[in-house]
């Protein structure tokens, strides 16, 4: 064998079963590395590991038999339409209370067809009725003032009917939560209704928030500032809803469950707030704030920055053009209604500045400076921002302003005109 260090032929050590070469230098490394190989124990140190673990057994898989799953969809839809005939039988004579429970029990066995293979639903007849309507029974129930004409409602608002059918359900479940003495619960179906297309008189409204004690007023400023705070904020912020008392972001969009429960399906409280601030505007004023919100819940929180860079560049999309005319439509209309209000103005100046219409930006600014932002302390804090945010939509130099990308600020209330433009509308 060979050295290890200068390669010359050597003997092997009996204790290390290394290289022992005569070499002075290469001797005295062997008898320090041997030294320390002898003081090893002799035993090896035992050294307790774990088991290796046994692989995962697989779930054997279950073939289907599909003859017995034919046989199985022939009993549920013999089942089924007996149960329908029945219950349809007992709806035209008058028997309510059979019509409820055989439909019921029809629409609960029409789940445990879809368990059934492609195979076993071959024998379903080709004009049969695949789910149960309820509409007629709920109908029935609701004219007879039945105690279970609000559960049969809520089976079928579950399966998210067609939009005229939900809002015949929120007008009568919001007729009988007000006579069951739940006034915000009724509210609160009654927003929903009008979001479904039915007409609400605005002093139904009024008069309802007037007798749970709310400030109609009061309420139209929460949901105008409601519709500016993203989910986050205002999950942060602890906003709740004024008629449920509920954190406004976790809760439930299904506004027909009693009580109301927080659940993963969310409702998009700015839409909601927004839709309840049109119910309550009464005013050709209040008119023109919900207008101002509504541009920017349209713009969203960083204003119409990148919308405006497209708009210039050319590479706009048409949703992207069609959600400009909508911003712009609702900022003019919001200085019309709002001729005193410099809010508006610096809105358009900024949407304007942003595609690239300069002059019409610069004319628009110039209509803002002329008027008021609210009181003194909103006037000196917003004002320089506002502008700046214009100035660098135009390409100016924007004192104060770090970066492009300030958080735009907003209203904090709606105010009345001053007396001055009481008298003259226009400067």
């Amino acid at each position: 064998m060979l050295c290890s260090q200068c390669g010359l032929p050597a003997e092997r050590c009996e204790r290390c079963a290394g290289a022992l070469c005569q070499r002075l230098l290469c001797s005295e490394l062997h008898e320090a590395s041997c030294a320390a190989v002898s003081a090893l124990p002799a035993t090896p140190i035992q050294v307790n590991a774990q088991p290796p673990k046994a692989p995962r057994q697989r779930k054997p898989v279950i073939e289907r038999d599909d003859e017995q799953e034919r046989l199985q969809a022939e009993q549920f839809i013999l089942k089924i339409t007996q149960h329908r005939v029945a219950g349809r039988s007992a709806l035209l004579e008058g028997d309510l209370d059979t019509a409820f429970h055989e439909l019921s029990t029809a629409k609960d066995l029409e789940s445990n067809l879809d368990h059934l293979g492609a195979v076993a639903r071959e024998v379903l007849p080709r004009d049969w009725e695949q789910e149960t309507d309820l509409t007629p029974l709920a109908r029935a129930l609701a004219q007879a003032n039945h105690a279970r004409a609000a559960e049969t409602w809520h089976k079928i608002l579950e399966e998210r009917p067609a939009r005229s059918i939900q809002a015949e359900a929120a007008e009568w479940l919001a007729h009988d939560a007000f006579h069951r003495g739940e006034p915000r619960q009724a509210l609160r179906i009654l927003h929903a209704a009008t979001r479904l297309g039915r007409h609400i008189p605005t002093e139904t409204f009024v008069s309802g928030y007037k007798l749970i004690s709310l400030d109609p007023a009061a309420a139209f400023t929460l949901y105008l500032a409601a519709t500016r705070l993203d989910p986050h904020t205002a999950r942060a912020s602890g906003l709740r809803d004024p008629l449920t008392r509920e954190l406004w972001s976790d809760e439930d969009a299904r506004w027909w469950l009693v009580p109301i429960s927080s659940d993963s399906n969310a409702a998009e409280h700015q839409q909601e707030a927004f839709a309840r601030a049109r119910d309550l505007a009464r005013s050709r004023r209040d008119e023109g704030w919900l207008s101002l919100a509504e541009g920017d819940l349209l713009a969203g929180p960083l204003g119409v920055r990148s919308l405006g860079r497209g708009i210039r560049t050319g590479s706009a999309e048409a949703a992207d053009h069609d959600t400009f005319m909508r911003i712009r439509l609702a900022y003019e209309t919001a200085a019309e209604r709002l001729p005193d209000v410099a809010w508006p103005w610096y809105r358009l100046a900024e949407l304007l500045a942003w595609a690239g219409f300069s002059a019409r930006a610069n004319q628009h600014l110039r209509q803002a400076e002329r008027r008021s932002l609210g009181d003194r302390a909103t006037d000196q804090e917003h004002r320089p921002i506002l502008r700046a945010l214009v100035d660098v939509g135009l390409g100016a130099a924007a004192e104060g302003l770090q970066t492009p990308t300030a958080a735009r600020p907003f209203p904090p209330q709606p105010f009345n005109a001053p007396f001055t433009w009481r008298l003259r509308l226009r400067p």
